[in-house]
């Protein structure tokens, strides 16, 4: 039976809140650039489910990751990760120019 009581967001329970609730509306501005972020990860997750294969998935999924933060993935990793599935650099360009292609369509 659960005995725990809602703490009405009493500051002095802080740490037993839960994260989100400690997520304030966003002003009306910035609407617009939650949106977008919303959509291109929408359309990343789209791309990297369109693959058939499950490698092909990996390297979608290595490659937009590269292509969002490259501190992450740099290029000699997303490289050795294609090259492990029999990818040539020529494809792996062509993965990167397509994932940036899709995600910048509108």
């Amino acid at each position: 039976m659960n005995t725990h009581q809602p703490h009405n967001n009493n500051g002095r329970y802080l740490n037993s809140r839960h994260p989100t609730d400690c997520i304030h509306a966003l002003p009306k501005e910035e609407g617009s650039s939650i949106e977008r972020i919303l959509q291109v990860l929408g359309r990343s997750f789209e791309w990297i489910a369109e693959a058939v294969e499950p490698s092909e998935k990996i390297l979608r999924a290595a490659v937009s990751t590269h292509c969002f933060r490259s501190d992450l993935i740099n290029e000699e990793s997303l490289a050795d990760l294609a090259n492990s599935f029999n990818y040539s650099g020529k494809d792996l360009r062509g993965l990167v120019l397509h994932f940036k292609r899709e995600i910048n369509r509108k």
